[in-house]
């Protein structure tokens, strides 16, 4: 995040986010909120703090909206202008030490949307921009098994040249004697008995991966019983040796998928628990002082 002052910008210490966001509620000394595609609605409402961390609300003002109405009479239906308080919302956890930042995903206020009327509502409030985009690293799928109880794999083997391991040589000789271009496949695995890398099929398909020979996605779940779920990504990526290694420059869209419903403002426990999936996705250097 940065703020614009003069001709220059400063990036905004994380320490400093939640200040900002603070002080971006709800409509300006006028009464008008930030515009978005056209439309004065954007609005940042109950923020609330937790350490470093803190939790809000991204809001449209539906104050005129259109609903259908139906005439038994003449067995028609026609638009109607309404004037409610209704706020269709995104909630979010905002991580400013992480420079992470995570976002419900709602069909009334999709995550994107959300994020997007974020940076209209500070830039409008603060002239500060907020530039956000999806995690943009290539899932090692060792980092998978270690970090989270594995449920399911799914995976594109595309061929190997030069051969990578005997499973790499055994795939590519049947493949070219079908003509397959390539094969694509789903294990799963029960969640008291998630998969491991023992030297088994799932290992090779790792080989693969690493080799940049396959495209891995995975559906996993954490202690807690949180489900993460990384799609496959678009192109394949040499992995390094290290599992540790972070590669990046690819988006894969993480989902969280919390199994209970909570209310907002979520408490701390919650916080905590999206903080401690976060850090798993953490780019390399990033300064976590609550970690």
């Amino acid at each position: 995040m940065t703020k614009i002052a003069g001709e220059n910008e400063r990036e905004i210490h994380p320490d400093n986010h939640f200040n900002l966001f603070q002080r971006a509620r709800g409509a300006d000394s006028y009464g008008e909120f930030a515009e978005y595609r056209g439309k004065r609605d954007s609005v940042l409402m109950f923020v609330r703090e937790y350490r470093s961390d803190f939790v809000g609300l991204i809001g449209r003002h539906s104050t005129e909206r259109e609903v259908t109405t139906y005439d038994p009479k003449e067995d028609e239906t026609y638009q109607v202008e309404v004037d409610d308080d209704d706020y269709p919302n995104a909630a979010f956890v905002c991580l400013p030490r992480l420079r992470m930042i995570a976002c419900s995903d709602g069909a009334k206020m999709p995550a994107d949307g959300a994020m997007s009327r974020l940076h209209q509502i500070l830039l409008y409030r603060h002239r500060a921009y907020f530039v956000f985009e999806a995690i943009k690293e290539t899932f090692d799928l060792r980092k998978a098994v270690n970090r989270f109880r594995v449920t399911e794999v799914t995976f594109d083997v595309l061929p190997v040249n030069p051969h990578t391991g005997d499973l790499g040589l055994k795939l590519d000789e049947s493949r070219k004697l079908d003509h397959i271009k390539k094969i694509s496949g789903k294990a799963t695995a029960s969640p008291s008995a998630p998969m491991t890398l023992d030297g088994g099929f799932l290992t090779s398909v790792q080989q693969l991966q690493q080799s940049g020979h396959a495209k891995v996605g995975f559906v996993g779940k954490t202690e807690e019983g949180t489900e993460v779920k990384v799609p496959k990504p678009g192109k394949t990526t040499e992995l390094a040796e290290d599992e540790e290694e972070s590669v990046h420059n690819e988006s894969v869209g993480v989902r969280i998928k919390v199994p209970e419903k909570l209310a907002y403002p979520f408490n701390q426990a919650y916080v905590s628990r999206i903080r401690k999936i976060a850090r798993q996705f953490e780019a390399s250097g990033v300064d976590d002082e609550d970690g």
